[in-house]
Parts: C-alpha cells; structure tokens; sequence
C-alpha cells in the first residue's frame, strides 16, 4: 500500500513540475506545413513570391493570378498556403471520386456471372474508365462496357478489352 501511495504521490509531483514540450503562439505553428516549401521559393528572401520564383511549381504556373488575391503581382505567405491547398483538397477530392468509380465499377464485375473480374484491369482519371485485360467473348467486352458506364460519374470509357478465348 505505501508503494502506491509512493507512486501516486511521485507521478503527481513530476506531472506538476513538467514544463511543455511544445509552446508556441497559433500563428507560429505552421499549419499547412507550406512555410519550408514558400521559404525554399522565395529566392530573393523579401516574404514574398513572384510568378518567376513559382512559374515552375504545379500548382501555380497557370494558377498564379488566381492565387493572387490582392492583385499586387506577388503571394504572400497566406495566399500562397490558402492557394495550394485549396487545389490540394479538390485533387484530393477527385482521386477520392476516381478511386470511388474504379470500386464500384470492380463491384459490379464481381457480381456479374460472365466477367471474371481479376482478368479486367479498371483504371478512373477525372472520370474517365480505362478498361483493359482479358474476357472471353465480345459479348462481355461490350457488357463490361456497358456497365462501366453506368456507374454515376463517369464521363466516358475506353473499352480496351481484349476477346480471347
């Protein structure tokens, strides 16, 4: 019983005299985990980009002006962070819905008697099904087809299935 007592009371006594690990103010947490890659961009080191120091990044090469709020012709910190991941999220977003298309597309073959699913490769780009591999007779190639279009949001499919007996 006095171990206990003695654990508690030492547990106490180093969980009040603990100092934080971490302390810093919100606005110097970066947030967004931007601040490295807009520090390594910002070639003249002025706090600010212009389009030659960011023509290269993907983002920001046609989407520069757009990122531009206040229209002065250079990001700051926060337009730069806000831009990029608002892009980010909504390319986020469409794998999500792409990834979401192959998998239903897939369902759906496995609960069809004719395809053999594991010999049908499905790929989704913005929308766009590309069907590639193997069935058995053009039959199931054009119902593999048909059926990969009518799952919501696809926007077309290129059938490259092959018919081999």
């Amino acid at each position: 019983m006095k171990s206990i007592n003695k654990s508690i009371i030492l547990f106490m006594a180093i969980g009040l005299n603990a100092t934080p690990i971490l302390a810093a103010e919100p606005t110097m947490i970066d947030q967004g985990g931007y601040h490295a890659d807009f520090t390594k961009l910002d070639a003249d080191s002025d706090g600010s980009l212009s389009y030659s120091e960011v023509k290269n990044e993907k983002y920001f090469k046609d989407g520069f002006s757009k990122a531009d709020k206040n229209k002065n012709n250079t990001l700051s910190y926060d337009e730069y962070a806000a831009y990029k991941s608002e892009v980010q999220g909504k390319e986020s977003k469409r794998v999500i819905s792409d990834s979401t298309i192959t998998s239903k597309i897939k369902s759906k073959y496995l609960l069809e008697k004719g395809i053999k699913s594991f010999k049908v490769s499905v790929e989704t780009k913005d929308g766009i099904v590309v069907l590639s591999g193997f069935v058995e007779s053009e039959a199931i190639k054009a119902r593999a087809g048909k059926i990969a279009s009518s799952v919501s949001g696809v926007k077309s499919v290129s059938n490259g299935l092959v018919v081999k007996p």
